[in-house]
């Protein structure tokens, strides 16, 4: 009989050792959770509960009843701020602010403190317990349960079983599989039974409190071996981040399938609730369909297709305890930006095809007028191989006027042509002699009846083809206007085109740059609108004195 006194000793002992190891060995994995509330509230947990295990061992070991008395108070104390170390566990871990409210924490310690008070002081008013000695199984002391100890007792329950209904409400609406999550947190309950059956002399149970072996098998359990469970399942970011934000946002687990979503998605995409634990490819496949698509633009249509919204789609991938968790997919409202450059893009495209157009109407000018001069040069060279017929001096005037217009409408054609088709825009430019410019065209392009002169050769830095074209411009304009010489300079970043001829009149000056005007002439009226093109198309300015 001895014997099996001390081996059931020697269990409850154990037990106890046991669960005080795997508690206070267990805080170290704690900091793997990387929430810092969460981490808190569980760190104390198991710290309190390594202690309360402690008292316990003082409590079944073979001491001296005021020996165990004294762990049976310390475990009191110790017990109840265990309670209160669960309950804000359970409220961070949820993804509740319990724990932070000011008016909580201060009802919590006073009632914590008062209770403790009351504990304490039982040896003097012996209302809280009272106690007497046995042998059975072994020797220990017995404590005899009074009504404040009922009281505080339910009290501590019923606070507990608020942190269990919280952690099994956020496991009963998480879309992952937790259900060995749930076992172990029914197993931390479990011990509640063995501490009532204890009450009862049929059950052969000594009076104690057994929930530390129901924590320790906790810590064991969240930390060790369903360790993944416990770390994906907790909603903390939920109110932390996801209601906080303006953006839509849908949450999915590592496998595709929809685990939560704010308020705004749910405005965003109706039926959402419906979906809640389905793949995210069959619910919401426009939206699976851009996260795997180079394209982050999603469009949504209102009600008959009146309202287009458009939202900038990423995806990001959520992480917990070095564990790739789900996806945070997060739509930001975009509209306006989207629609200003849908608009924007409309716009260069109406200016491509108007380019387009401008290129046809460039060779529409090219061809249909050209053909008509060709028809006309036809035309005007057999009257000129009859002119030996023709007597009259105003006959032979007019074959020269025709000729000089034919030349001239030729020109105009070639400038419009180049006009339409944009071709003075500056292109590549080098560092040119204007010497070697002027004398590159000179015996292609100069009249006999006009000298050229060079006064200062500098170097210009130019797109050569458009330079060389005003240059050529620039003799037109000195041929056409009666000039005998055409003086080139340059001073001071200005280069000067000066001739002989009789000055421009002060009153059409103003009409000289645009085109449609015959001025100074009608000969000439093309000239200076594309000199003053090309000019620009080289960032420079142009004047006439």
């Amino acid at each position: 009989i001895l014997v099996i006194m001390e081996a059931i000793q020697l269990v409850y002992v154990g037990g106890f050792v046991l669960a005080a190891i795997a508690c206070l060995l267990s805080v170290r994995r704690v900091s793997q959770v990387t929430d810092a509330d969460t981490q808190r509230g569980l760190s104390a947990l198991l710290v309190l509960n390594g202690i309360w295990a402690l008292t316990h061992i003082g409590r079944v070991s073979p001491l001296s009843a005021t020996g165990q008395i004294a762990f049976y108070l310390v475990g009191l104390v110790v017990g109840l701020a265990t309670v209160g170390a669960w309950l804000y566990f359970c409220s961070a871990y949820t993804g509740h602010d319990y724990h932070r409210r000011p008016w909580i924490r201060k009802t919590s310690i006073s009632v914590y403190l008062s209770i403790v008070l009351i504990k304490l002081t039982n040896p003097i008013h012996g209302m809280y317990f009272d106690t007497t000695t046995t042998t059975q199984p072994f020797a220990h002391v017995v404590v005899g349960l009074d009504t404040i100890h009922w009281i505080v007792t339910g009290f501590s329950y019923a606070l507990a079983s608020i942190g269990f209904y919280l952690i099994f409400e956020m496991l009963d609406n998480s879309t992952s599989e937790v259900r060995s999550l749930g076992v172990v947190v029914a197993t931390t309950a479990l011990p509640i039974v063995f501490y009532v059956s204890s009450l009862t002399d049929t059950s052969g149970l000594i009076t104690l409190h057994y929930e530390p072996l129901g924590i320790a098998v906790f810590a064991i359990g969240v930390l060790f071996v369903v360790d993944d469970e416990f770390a994906a399942t907790p909603r903390f970011w939920r109110t932390q981040i996801i209601d906080d934000i303006d953006e839509v946002v849908v949450v999915t687990d590592d496998d595709g399938y929809v685990r939560d979503y704010n308020q705004r998605a749910s405005e965003l995409f109706s039926g959402l609730a419906e979906v809640k634990g389905r793949p995210l490819a069959e619910t919401l496949p426009e939206l699976k369909q851009i996260t795997a698509s180079e394209d982050n633009i999603l469009t949504i249509c209102g009600q008959n297709d009146e309202t287009v919204r458009y939202f900038y789609v990423t995806n990001t991938t959520l992480t917990q305890v070095n564990t790739d968790v789900g996806q945070a997919i997060v739509c930001t409202d975009v509209t306006s930006a989207e629609q200003q450059h849908r608009e924007l893009k409309r716009k260069n495209e109406q200016l491509e095809y108007k380019n387009e157009q401008l290129d046809n109407f460039a060779n529409a000018i090219t061809h249909e007028l050209r053909n008509t001069l060709t028809i006309a040069g036809g035309y005007l060279e057999e009257i000129s191989t009859q002119r030996a017929a023709v007597t009259t001096t105003s006959g032979g005037e007019a074959v020269e006027s025709i000729e000089e217009a034919h030349d001239r409408m030729e020109r105009i054609v070639t400038d419009l042509a180049r006009l339409a088709r944009s071709e003075y825009r500056i292109g590549e430019t080098e560092i040119c002699s204007l010497t070697t410019i002027v004398e590159a065209v000179h015996n292609h392009t100069d009249p006999d009846t006009l000298l050229v002169d060079i006064n200062t050769d500098v170097t210009v830095e130019v797109d050569r083809a458009l330079f060389t074209e005003l240059y050529i411009t620039a003799v037109q304009f000195a041929d056409l206007y009666g000039a005998d010489r055409l003086t080139i300079g340059a001073d001071e970043g200005t280069v000067t085109f000066t001739t002989d001829s009789d000055p421009i009149p002060t009153e059409v000056l103003d009409g000289v740059f645009r085109y449609g005007e015959a001025t100074p002439s009608a000969e000439t009226g093309m000239l200076f609108p594309t000199m003053e093109t090309i000019a620009r198309s080289h960032g420079w300015s142009v004047d006439i004195d």
